[in-house]
């Protein structure tokens, strides 16, 4: 395990959580994948704790268990990804302060290693500047409604579709290609696809 500097530490969090008696605010840096999430804890300003592997909803019983059992202000803090913006809006239900960054390089001593672990230790110790004031340790994005969340949905799977059909048309024409025929645009539409499948005559009607 790489050792790491104290300069990464929340020392500022450390001395006010010594005067003040109470307890250092937890962070959470979430690597998240379509099954299970990634998660590195820090306490304070202490190292953060080594990285734990959760399915989805039991990682919301913990948080949840967490939240409830340390009276401490908790934040968290993932990547924008293919998977929506749920998991944020769950957490915040909790009472744990999440944000949504932007992907980014996180191996930052450029040491050519990624693992989920470091990931999630990664964002965990650029949250822990975040809660510190630095604001520029983290690139915040905005969170959408559900519903314009559901008609970005709407939109994206319209583009998908229309590449795929794109990408079908082009291999199509490539067939013609490829056995001598002269391509044809719109080559799925039923008469053309009749004529180029060889349908018998009888049935060539019913295709117009």
């Amino acid at each position: 395990m790489h050792s790491i500097n104290n300069t990464e530490l929340s020392s500022l969090e450390e001395t006010r959580c010594q005067f003040n008696g109470g307890p250092g605010a937890i962070k959470l840096g979430i690597d998240v994948h379509q099954d299970f999430y990634v998660v590195v804890e820090q306490v304070g300003g202490s190292n953060p704790k080594p990285p734990q592997r959760f399915p989805k909803e039991g990682f919301l019983h913990w948080a949840a268990r967490l939240k409830r059992k340390s009276g401490a202000e908790v934040y968290a803090v993932y990547e924008a990804c293919g998977f929506g913006f749920s998991l944020q809006r769950n957490l915040s239900a909790l009472s744990i302060k999440c944000y949504v960054v932007c992907p980014q390089k996180l191996d930052e001593r450029n040491k050519r290693v990624k693992t989920d672990g470091l990931d999630a230790k990664a964002l965990c110790l650029k949250l822990d500047r975040f809660v510190q004031g630095n604001r520029d340790a983290l690139a915040i994005v905005r969170v959408p409604s559900e519903e314009e969340e559901q008609a970005r949905a709407i939109h994206r799977q319209r583009e998908q579709l229309v590449k795929a059909r794109k990408q079908l048309e082009a291999q199509g024409r490539s067939l013609m290609v490829n056995h001598g025929l002269e391509p044809v645009q719109n080559w799925w539409k039923p008469a053309h696809f009749c004529r180029l499948a060889n349908a018998p005559v009888d049935q060539r009607a019913t295709c117009k």
